[in-house]
C-alpha cells in the first residue's frame, strides 16, 4: 500500500466509476483496476460492490477512504506547515467573500499596511458552490447567528428599506413589509447571500418581489432607486456611507428583518500563521461596527 495507490483509490472511491476517474487522472483503466485488486488483496477485502460498469464503495472501501483522506491531508499539512516556516509572511491567504462586499477595498488596504507581505487571493462566487475547506477564511451572512466551532459572528445588522422619496410610502416612519408587495424591486443575483435573505424575508412577508433588475453594485442600486426604477433592501451597517441624496431608508417593522455578518475557517487540515493574522484582523476590524 503505498500513497500512489492511496491516491488512485481515492478518485474511484469518490467518483465510483473507472472510466472517469481513468479520465480525470490520466492513467489507463486496467492499471486503475490493478491497483483495486492489489489493494484488495493486501487488505484480504472487497473494497468495492461491482454491478456491471457501475462499482459501490462497500463498508470496507468506506473504511479505507477515511484513513486515506486523513493520510493525504496530513502529507498536504507537512508542505504546508514546512513551506510557512520557510516564509510565513508571504504565505497566500484565500478568502471567500459572500457578503459585506462594499467594505473590501478598506478592509484589504488595512490589512496590506500593517501586512504588505501577506498575499490575499480574494473570490467572490455563489457559496452553494464552494466546498467550506476549499478557502482559509470565507465571509458570509445568515439569518441567524452562527455557532459553529470554526466561525464566530462579528456584527448584526438591520436591513431597510429603501425607497425614492417620490414614493409616498417614504414617508412612513416605518413599513411592514407586506406593504410593499406592489412595488418593484432591484435585488442582488440569485445565489447571492442578501438576495437568498431578503427572499426569505418576503416568503414571511407572504409575497414574491417582483424583480425589475438585478445589479451586484451597490452605486448601481442606488441610482435606480433615484431615478424612480424600484426600491431595494440595503442592509444598515456593511452599506453605510452610500449617497442617500433623494432616498429614503425606511425601517420594517414585521418581519424583524436582520442578518448576520460571520466568519469562518477552514475547520480541517492546516491554517497557516497568515491566516491566523488575517483571521484575528477581520474580526478586530469589525469591532468598530459594533459602536
Amino acid at each position: 500500500m503505498d500513497i500512489h495507490s492511496l491516491t488512485q483509490f481515492k478518485k474511484i472511491a469518490e467518483l465510483q466509476h473507472i472510466t472517469r476517474a481513468s479520465e480525470e487522472l490520466h492513467v489507463a483503466q486496467p492499471s486503475l483496476s490493478r491497483t483495486i485488486s492489489r489493494l484488495e488483496k493486501e487488505l484480504g477485502v472487497q473494497l468495492f460492490e461491482r454491478s456491471g460498469k457501475n462499482i459501490i464503495l462497500n463498508s470496507y472501501g468506506e473504511i479505507l477512504l477515511k484513513h486515506t483522506n486523513r493520510i493525504l491531508q496530513e502529507l498536504k499539512d507537512i508542505e504546508l506547515e514546512i513551506g510557512d516556516t520557510v516564509d510565513e509572511r508571504a504565505r497566500t491567504v484565500t478568502f471567500s467573500l459572500y457578503a459585506a462586499s462594499k467594505l473590501l477595498p478598506e478592509l484589504v488596504m488595512a490589512f496590506k499596511n500593517e501586512y504588505p507581505a501577506i498575499r490575499l487571493q480574494i473570490s467572490q462566487e455563489n457559496l452553494n458552490r464552494i466546498h467550506p475547506d476549499e478557502c482559509d477564511l470565507t465571509l458570509f451572512s445568515s439569518m441567524q447567528p452562527c455557532i459553529q466551532d470554526h466561525a464566530v459572528t462579528l456584527i448584526e445588522e438591520e436591513i431597510l428599506l429603501a425607497l425614492p422619496d417620490s414614493n409616498p410610502l417614504s414617508k412612513r416612519e416605518c413599513l411592514n413589509l407586506s406593504e410593499v408587495a406592489g412595488e418593484e424591486f432591484i435585488c442582488l443575483q440569485q445565489g447571492k447571500s442578501l438576495r437568498t435573505i431578503t427572499d426569505m424575508f418576503c416568503q414571511l412577508a407572504g409575497f414574491e418581489p417582483s424583480v425589475v433588475l438585478e445589479s451586484d453594485s451597490p452605486e448601481t442600486v442606488r441610482e435606480l432607486i433615484r431615478a424612480g426604477i424600484g426600491i431595494s433592501f440595503i442592509p444598515s451597517i456593511t452599506w453605510q456611507g452610500m449617497d442617500t441624496k433623494n432616498i429614503v431608508l425606511v425601517p420594517i417593522s414585521f418581519p424583524q428583518c436582520r442578518r448576520y455578518i460571520n466568519l469562518s475557517w477552514r475547520s480541517t487540515g492546516y491554517l497557516s500563521p497568515a491566516a491566523i493574522l488575517f483571521r484575528d484582523f477581520v474580526q478586530n476590524y469589525f469591532k468598530k461596527f459594533e459602536r
